[in-house]
């Protein structure tokens, strides 16, 4: 936990920051990682918030982007310290030999261990960095994560209905859904649109729940707050402030995608899936073996 003597009073603004306050900010934002793993900018920006180290603006969130960039290159902070999803590679991965491609399945080979389950769960979010942080939770599970980024495109429901539909119909499951995403008027139309969405356009209907963020969770974590913004004409109905679901600290994403996910598992069933998946990996490693013992070289006949 961040010891109580981060903690100060909010810091008025001003051109530049004391050399105390930055150490102040580096031994905080330390502390987060420390306790958190590899974060995004906008988690760590809420967490030193939360300490009253600096304001909740957004020229605070960009010099605190400057402030880790440079304790980034002097060393300070693990360039591994904070996650990016918004870019990858993109390519085709080759192999030197069979015995590389081998190895390689059998790092990637997952047994759909859910197929002895009576449900199906999925994890929907409504930003693409809390699909990561989300996603660190559900891939032991082999749980998939969709990040919605707002309200989700009539492509993209039209293949979220017919994914349901596949295992309402094809696997005889039941289908959960649990979401992730902002406590402000757009966050919850999102919810509400698309769900009436999916049931009106395509008869799609399913068990779903918002897991964050609600009021308790503002309470219990003391979750920073925002004017709602009076722009959003779905505001005129809304009470109180609003609260972004990056403001949650990872660890607790975390804890409840998972508990999210295990409430449906059956626990006898699943340790069933483990064992023949380990069996399967081993059958990889005859494969490498005899390719190595030359019985195989790779070549057809």
């Amino acid at each position: 936990m961040i010891s109580e003597s981060y903690r100060t009073s909010s810091i008025k603004k001003r051109t530049r920051r004391s050399r105390k306050e930055l150490d102040a900010i580096l031994e905080a934002s330390k502390m987060v990682i420390d306790e958190e793993g590899a974060i995004t900018l906008r988690h760590l920006f809420y967490r030193i918030v939360s300490l009253g180290l600096i304001d909740k603006t957004e020229s605070d969130y960009r010099k605190l982007s400057g402030y880790t960039m440079k304790w980034r290159r002097n060393r300070d902070i693990s360039w591994r310290a904070f996650v990016d999803s918004t870019r990858w590679y993109r390519g085709v991965k080759t192999f030197d030999d069979l015995s590389d491609a081998l190895e390689n399945s059998k790092n990637c080979f997952r047994r759909n261990l859910w197929q002895s389950q009576d449900a199906y769960v999925e994890i929907w979010t409504e930003k693409d960095a809390i699909a990561t942080i989300a996603q660190q939770a559900a891939e032991p599970f082999g749980v998939p994560v969709f990040p919605m980024i707002g309200f989700g495109s009539g492509s993209a429901l039209f293949s979220i209905a017919q994914n349901i539909k596949y295992y309402q119909e094809k696997e005889d499951k039941e289908v959960f859904v649990y979401h992730l995403g902002d406590h402000d008027p757009s966050g919850k139309c999102i919810d509400e649109s698309t769900v009436r969405n999916l049931k009106n356009d395509h008869n799609v209907e399913f068990n779903f729940e918002r897991i964050a963020v609600t009021p308790e969770q503002i309470s219990r974590f003391k979750l920073p707050t925002r004017p709602t913004k009076t722009s959003d004409t779905r505001s005129k109905k809304w009470v109180g402030e609003s609260v972004e679901v990056d403001a949650l600290p990872p660890r607790v994403i975390r804890a409840l995608v998972e508990d999210s996910i295990t409430r449906h598992i059956n626990v006898e069933a699943w340790h069933r899936e483990k064992e023949i998946e380990r069996l399967e990996k081993a059958t990889f490693d005859l494969m490498a073996e005899a390719f190595d013992r030359g019985d195989y070289d790779g070549v057809p006949a």
